[in-house]
């Protein structure tokens, strides 16, 4: 890390969502200090102590979800089918894939997805009156990992927002499904503060 050298025991996997994870063990080693406000991690080695600056990856990553096996949906059906993603486990948001769904009168929404092992499960819906098929292998849509921002809008009153999205998802009796939407929701937290007037302008 800068002009130091740094060495600790690691495990290496198959599949990460980033290139490298530090955990504890490293940064109680080099007596590690993160500063979110000035954007710096300060890193000790004997006497010396080197502060470098980070970056917040901005740009997403996005990871295709495919179908793992051949399905056929029974008209006015829904189910759950198992999909492939390459990230051996993480909690991501799922987008449907636009392509798919102007050819495909299959209904999928965007969803908080558990991975595991490479896998998760996506809900489709077929509304039509026809057996529907979807081959093995096609790409239903796209993953990404959620990132956390250290900095808040200040344009957006949090709290009133904060308030009617639990509203809206107080008729959700299942915790588990009302965690879900929740996370969706709080990626779009600023179209729930109507605080303030929205002027459509022709």
């Amino acid at each position: 890390m800068g002009d130091m050298l740094t060495t600790i025991k690691a495990f290496i996997v198959k599949e990460l969502c980033v290139d490298c994870i530090l955990g504890m063990d490293f940064i109680n080693e080099y007596k590690m200090i993160i500063n979110t406000e000035e954007r710096t991690v300060s890193i000790r080695d004997g006497p010396k102590r080197t502060t470098l600056q980070f970056d917040v990856n901005k740009h997403c990553i996005n990871y295709p979800a495919r179908l793992i096996n051949h399905i056929r949906i029974p008209p006015k059906r829904t189910v759950s089918v198992p999909v492939s993603v390459a990230l051996s486990s993480a909690q991501v948001l799922f987008r449907p894939s636009f392509k798919l769904q102007q050819r495909s009168p299959i209904l999928m929404l965007n969803s908080s997805l558990n991975i595991h092992r490479h896998t998760s499960f996506i809900t489709l819906h077929n509304p039509t009156n026809e057996v529907r098929l979807l081959p093995k292998g096609i790409i239903l849509g796209t993953t990404t990992i959620p990132t956390l921002s250290f900095k808040k809008d200040p344009d957006i009153d949090y709290s009133f927002a904060q308030k009617n999205i639990c509203n809206l998802i107080q008729p959700i009796t299942n915790s588990a499904q009302k965690d879900k939407v929740k996370r969706v929701l709080d990626k779009h937290v600023k179209l729930f503060d109507t605080t303030k007037p929205t002027i459509v302008i022709n």
